[in-house]
């Protein structure tokens, strides 16, 4: 019998490590308000996000863009994979570049999400209403 009731357990674990994000709420417009180093101790200036406005698209058809002072910065196809953000991003000359993000939190206001690389920044943006 406990057996039985530690599968179970395990069975929701597991389940709820699973869950992903609902691409629905991630539709829309989100204008970034943050930037920070994940570590501290990288002390790089960041763009100043009041002149420069930036944010990122994600619409239905797969497709984003992020912007900056009124001009792409970049954009390309997406994908999510649970709590990733799989970007794919249309570069010159039919090349391409894989830039995953990891989502932290997603609600109907608020997404906070950070880069995958050496220099991980969290990035927390509002949703445009």
């Amino acid at each position: 019998m406990k057996v039985n009731k530690l599968i179970i357990i395990f069975i929701f674990l597991l389940a709820a490590c699973n869950i992903g994000i609902n691409k629905e709420a991630l539709i829309g417009q989100w204008n970034y308000k943050s930037f920070a180093y994940q570590n501290k101790s990288l002390n790089k200036p960041f763009a100043n996000i009041a002149a420069q406005q930036p944010y990122i698209e994600f619409k239905e058809d797969g497709t984003a863009a992020i912007y900056s002072s009124g001009k792409v910065l970049s954009s390309g196809k997406y994908q999510l994979e649970g709590k990733i953000i799989r970007f794919v991003e249309d570069l010159p000359n039919n090349q391409t570049r894989k830039i995953p993000f990891l989502i932290i939190e997603l609600n109907e206001n608020q997404l906070i999400f950070q880069t995958m690389d050496a220099e991980v920044k969290v990035i927390t943006a509002e949703k445009e209403k």
